[in-house]
């Protein structure tokens, strides 16, 4: 079986670990083919090699004529659709991923919205920044979107950075800026930067792809769309095992749902009128692996645990215990999707007194287990 997926991305890396995952679960002994690659470099099938399937990243016309010419079962992990209807497609809900970013930054109180695509994707119907925009537009909001054909990739770097931060200049503050990959969301940070504009205060950037490492090197850190790279991996190998087997056709589609965006200083901002309040949040955000209460919140924001609540149910209309869950909640989510640690080490990372409580809050919440969680994440 043939890997054609580049290995220079935390989506690459973990795509690959999904892939693994599964043939350790069903017991496969598959002979991969693997070779370290580029996240923009072309891609195609070894000359010569002659195997019985393909997971790729088709990400051009080209690659799908030689997988099609060559007659290869391959599910295709993109969100191209290049060979649509006759390469299966195993990919993260593009649309979904687009609504889960604009009810990210609502609930983070923003007013003012803008996207900014890749010059790097010149042939993808972008329809994740379509949904995200659109959502907008149902809340009754205007999403501004970095004007096409956007930056020219031979421009040099510093013109790029004039380019996109006057742009930045002339956007309503404080906005909240949704970029389709983490290139284009650094580059958008540098940006404001050089044009003097406070990141995440006057402008937040969230990244619509999940990279540890590119999250890490920014300064401050980005905040990620998770895109469930281990989960697709383990389900595009699911899929191309039942179509080598002749339990699926070769133009199937799966698409699997984003769970969470993974909060970094980036969009460590809530546009919200209380300095009491921000304090409390941030809080949460720092210290849900510790055993916090809502007393240890009143305690930071300075206020009664009484006002705590009022500021909450009029601000966010959650209560303070609900916003600690939900935290503890998301990173759960994340760990299981990308991790295979045991639940009782999930459970305390989290900060959860035990494995039980936290099964009893994914049951209320989510109405499901965390190991059912995870099955259905890896397709079980």
């Amino acid at each position: 079986m043939g890997v054609l997926i580049e290995t220079s991305t935390g989506w690459g890396n973990g795509m690959v670990s999904g892939i693994a995952s599964y043939l350790d679960d069903c017991g496969e002994s598959w002979n991969v083919f693997l070779e370290p690659r580029g996240k923009f470099e072309p891609l195609h099938i070894p000359k010569g090699w002659n195997g019985d399937g393909i997971i790729a990243r088709v990400n051009n016309a080209e690659l799908a004529e030689e997988i099609l010419k060559a007659g290869i079962p391959c599910v295709n992990v993109s969100w191209y659709d290049y060979g649509e209807g006759t390469i299966a497609r195993c990919t993260l809900d593009e649309e979904e991923s687009g609504r889960l970013a604009a009810k990210y930054y609502l609930n983070k109180k923003y007013s003012y919205f803008a996207y900014c695509g890749s010059p790097w994707r010149p042939d993808y119907e972008d329809l994740f920044g379509r949904a995200y925009s659109q959502y907008l537009q149902t809340a009754g909001y205007t999403c501004h979107t970095y004007p096409a054909p956007g930056i020219d990739r031979q421009q040099p770097w510093i013109d790029q950075l004039r380019q996109l931060g006057t742009w930045l200049t002339k956007l309503p503050k404080p906005c909240g800026v949704l970029a389709i990959d983490t290139q284009t969301s650094r580059q958008l940070i540098d940006a404001a930067k050089f044009a003097e504009l406070g990141v995440p205060e006057t402008i937040a950037v969230l990244a619509g792809e999940h990279d540890e490492l590119a999250s890490g090197i920014t300064r401050p850190k980005l905040s990620m769309l998770d895109n469930a790279a281990h989960s697709v991996g383990y389900n595009a190998a699911q899929l191309l095992d039942r179509i080598m087997r002749g339990e699926a056709n070769r133009g199937e589609l799966v698409t699997i749902k984003p769970t969470n965006v993974i909060s970094k200083k980036s969009t460590d901002w809530t546009v919200l009128s209380d300095e009491r309040l921000m304090r409390a949040l941030r809080f949460v955000r720092d210290n849900f692996h510790h055993p916090i209460q809502v007393a240890d919140l009143a305690e930071q924001a300075g206020i009664s645990r009484r006002l705590l609540e009022q500021l909450f149910d009029r601000h966010l209309e959650i209560t303070p215990s609900k916003q600690i869950l939900l935290v503890r909640l998301d990173e759960a989510k994340h760990l299981l999707d990308r991790s295979v640690l045991a639940m009782s080490e999930i459970a305390s990372r989290c900060g959860f007194d035990s494995p039980e409580v936290m099964c009893r809050a994914f049951q209320r919440e989510l109405q499901l287990s965390p190991t059912k969680y995870r099955q259905t994440r890896r397709g079980g």
